[in-house]
């Protein structure tokens, strides 16, 4: 009797054990069901999270689907049945102030108070310009005049001349005269002083100033015998335009009278070739200087 009263109760442990077994699920959910009516048990419930960047709201949401519950403590979630939908759950929601702060930044950024940016590729080359008009040079009026061994002992009026055609009349002639000079003393008591001068249709140049050279020697000279090459340079403007008579003259220094100059020995162009250049230049401005 106690053998066949120990089988039966074996038996009936291993189909209650088998029933359990297939009912499992059923008998989880109707255990929970009894469990809430008599403890503290909150039931989850779909979770919104929303945070603002730039007033432009983002809600991430959350969906626990089926009767979970969970309690104050701590638990681990894997235990939580069901499916959670969503992604990006961004956290709390943002203040005023922090909203303020971050369009403030952004504000400042649109300004250039960013960080420097990468530097850039370099830009494709241009496209080639238009060729430019051709540059124009005028051609300069220009007259040389020569003399071979002039050999001039004269000590008083023209010693040379040549003709310039003048084409405007608001531009300069500039001289450029080559030549070799001597002044001998022809005393040893009194002091000679020549002097050399152009002259414009038989006048000489008053714009700016006469266009000259001068040659003094004293008393215990009058021995020496010295040839010089010289060069006389200048321009002379307010000249009309046409046919200019330019001369090269010879006559007393300006303090000869004064001082009581002689006229001595003078000489011009001894075995030499003596030139003459002159050139019309259009100048930038109608004034050639001042005297200091």
């Amino acid at each position: 009797m106690a053998k066949r009263s120990t089988f039966k109760t074996l038996t009936c442990a291993v189909m209650l054990g088998f029933i359990c077994y297939q009912n499992a699920e059923m008998i989880s959910n109707n255990v929970v069901g009894w469990l809430s009516l008599w403890l503290p048990i909150k039931t989850a419930s779909a979770t919104h999270y929303t945070e603002t960047y730039n007033n432009d709201p983002q809600t991430t949401e959350m969906n626990i689907e089926g009767p979970h519950t969970h309690t104050d403590k701590p638990h681990n979630l894997n235990n939580i049945q069901g499916k959670a939908k969503g992604t990006n759950i961004t956290g709390p929601e943002l203040t005023e102030d922090e909203v303020k702060v971050t369009r403030q930044q952004c504000d400042a950024d649109r300004r250039g108070n960013g960080k420097q940016g990468m530097k850039g590729e370099p830009g494709q080359r241009g496209l080639v310009g238009m060729k430019g008009a051709s540059g124009h040079c005028p051609p300069r009026h220009i007259l040389q005049a020569t003399w071979r061994a002039l050999n001039s002992n004269h000590f008083e009026g023209p010693l040379l001349s040549t003709i310039f055609v003048k084409e405007f009349f608001g531009t300069a002639l500039r001289l450029t005269w080559s030549g070799d000079l001597r002044l001998k003393a022809n005393s040893e008591d009194v002091p000679a002083c020549r002097r050399w001068y152009f002259t414009f249709n038989g006048n000489e140049c008053v714009n700016p100033h006469p266009i000259d050279a001068q040659l003094y020697t004293e008393t215990q000279m009058y021995l020496d015998n010295i040839h010089r090459h010289t060069t006389i340079d200048g321009m002379c403007q307010g000249l009309f335009n046409g046919r200019v008579l330019i001369e090269l003259n010879i006559g007393p220094c300006r303090l000869t009278q004064q001082l009581g100059f002689s006229e001595g020995y003078p000489f011009t162009g001894w075995d030499t070739t003596t030139s003459l250049i002159v050139e019309e230049i259009n100048l930038i401005t109608n004034k050639l200087g001042e005297d200091n």
